[in-house]
């Protein structure tokens, strides 16, 4: 049997929450905790004792607050932060959590959604490099969504599943993530990974071309597979259309040179996909 607690308390817990997410200060260069922005009523509330004052404990609670906050999303965001460093990466943190404040216990959830509200937030600045920013958070985000997607069972066609396969549309793993680059992002990605550093990076020259890849989560680690660019183009089309509508519209896309050898080629790529594990079922 529950009962409501004391109003004492939820109004302390109130004023508590607010005091605590207060913005720190970045106008002196560092993060700072303004210690005149907290309630006076709380600051009367907690006063008592010796030592450091209650605003100054408030303060000390603030900083972590924000500090485990910043920690969360840099590390589901590694990439990202190091292109842009982290001043001005905790500055982007700071304002995504001000407009979509934490509703749960768990931390891992607070960098949902980031990689679009700073898409949205460098294309309001015009930044430099935007384009390499924003493929740098939808890297992050897509490794990040493949090691956090529950466990499933990979898709083994059965004798029955082959005669509907063609009208089947094929149900994606969570544990596979389909990325494309213009610069070398996987490649810096694992290096500042090794480093652990805050220091910015300098964004390295684009690719001649752009490559893609899958990653693929297995029992041991995150794999890193490159596709070809037609083997890309279907695995994104069966992700949304049934396997003979994919088929029909790669062959469409494709220069009538390529078209003789499609048929086959298309065969080994469906075939890897399954044996790698990148389907659960069919619709």
């Amino acid at each position: 049997m529950t009962r409501e607690g004391p109003a004492w308390l939820a109004e302390l817990q109130a004023r508590f929450g607010a005091a605590i997410r207060t913005p720190l200060d970045r106008s002196s260069g560092t993060l700072a905790a303004t210690e005149a922005a907290y309630d006076p009523r709380l600051v009367e509330l907690l006063q008592g004792g010796r030592g450091v004052g209650a605003a100054g404990r408030l303060a000390v609670y603030n900083r972590q607050y924000w500090f485990r906050l910043f920690e969360a999303l840099q590390d589901a965001f590694p990439l990202t932060m190091r292109l842009l460093g982290a001043w001005t990466f905790n500055g982007h943190a700071a304002r995504f959590v001000l407009a979509h404040p934490p509703r749960g216990w768990d931390l891992d959830r607070v960098p949902h959604g980031f990689e679009a509200f700073l898409e949205a937030e460098l294309e309001r600045d015009a930044a430099p490099d935007r384009a390499a920013l924003v493929e740098s958070a939808r890297l992050d985000a897509a490794w990040r969504a493949v090691f956090r997607a529950p466990g499933t069972r990979p898709f083994r066609p059965s004798a029955a599943d082959a005669s509907r396969l063609l009208e089947a549309r094929l149900l994606p793993s969570p544990a596979v993530e389909l990325v494309v680059e213009h610069w070398p992002l996987l490649e810096l990605r694992r290096k500042v990974m090794a480093e652990r550093a805050e220091r910015r990076v300098p964004l390295p020259p684009p690719l001649p071309r752009a490559r893609s890849w899958a990653l693929v989560r297995t029992d041991e680690a995150i794999g890193q597979l490159p596709l070809e660019d037609r083997e890309a183009e279907l695995l994104a089309l069966l992700r949304t259309a049934p396997v003979r509508e994919a088929l029909a519209r790669l062959e469409q896309a494709c220069a009538p040179g390529e078209r003789e050898e499609l048929p086959a080629r298309a065969r080994g790529w469906l075939a890897r996909s399954v044996q790698l594990g990148f389907w659960i079922g069919t619709a």
